[in-house]
């Protein structure tokens, strides 16, 4: 196959048929789809399972409910495209994202490719295009930008990427995302893979390919103050996780990293307090 597509599925039935068309209306047929059901019981797993029936594409995986992280992660075992990009099951392809971005990464022989997405926050829609200072910018500078923040240069998202399965592979395989954060495992994934390529042809494809939705559950009107606080445990073990990881394989950015892990914690006590939560 020329292309892999990775999706984790967890309890995504409201959103999941709109993805699986929107795969099925691509005019590029080269691809296998990899799913991993991460033990839904809202019935996704019905939907999956007749999307798979129908599409022989789709290589369905099923595991015990263990995050996404994980679900990821046994996709990426059995990954045997040329190139790798992903598709969140609540969100959608546009119309020929698969054949342009091919076509992208062919031309220009390119190890990654960067492209803009459509931005749905409830009835609002928004578009995301590359300014100079991103298209332009050195190594180093995407790499700080992505470190810092959700937009800039695709910021950690993996859904707008694709990457050359060869440039990231290591002994033959993948390497896995961290199973054991809970936020920003994605964006320390890129990150690493960044690393991990030497030298390598970085290009953006600056129109939206991909819709991205904003869901507006609240989590402040349905979390105890249990909740919120084992929230904040987790952003802040994940911020060191990215800290560490910094300070140890990318030193020219760990002014960045702390400034970016401070900024956070700051919002987390305001988060905290405004929930009337003492810390």
């Amino acid at each position: 196959m020329e292309i892999s597509i990775v999706t984790p599925v967890y309890n995504a039935a409201e959103y999941l048929l709109q993805a699986i068309e929107s795969v099925k209306r691509q005019g590029f047929t080269d691809y296998e789809w990899i799913i991993c059901d991460d033990g839904s019981t809202d019935g996704s797993s019905e939907i999956l399972e007749q999307a798979a029936s129908e599409n022989e594409h789709i290589r369905l995986i099923t595991q015990p409910n263990g995050g996404v992280s994980k679900a990821r992660n046994n996709c990426l075992r059995h990954v045997s495209g040329k190139y790798l990009m992903f598709l969140d099951s609540d969100d959608v392809f546009g119309d020929d994202c698969l054949q342009i971005l091919y076509n992208q990464m062919e031309s220009q022989q390119a190890d990654l490719c960067i492209y803009g997405w459509y931005i749905h926050k409830g009835d609002e829609l928004y578009s995301y295009f590359f300014e100079k200072r991103e298209t332009e910018c050195s190594a180093e500078d995407r790499y700080q930008m992505i470190l810092t923040d959700p937009f800039l240069c695709g910021g950690g998202y993996p859904w707008n990427k694709i990457w050359r399965t060869s440039a990231i592979e290591k002994n033959g395989q993948i390497p896995y995302f961290r199973e054991d954060l809970k936020h920003y495992e994605d964006k320390l994934w890129t990150l690493e893979r960044l690393d991990d390529m030497k030298n390598p042809r970085v290009i953006y494809y600056n129109e939206p390919l991909y819709h991205y939705y904003m869901r507006s559950e609240s989590l402040s009107h349905s979390m105890s103050a249990d909740g919120f606080m084992k929230l904040a445990e987790n952003t802040i073990d994940s911020l060191d996780a990215i800290t560490e990881y910094i300070n140890k394989s990318h030193p020219d950015a760990v002014a960045t990293a702390i400034t970016l892990r401070n900024s956070k914690l700051q919002e987390i006590i305001s988060v905290l307090r405004e929930a009337g939560i003492s810390i």
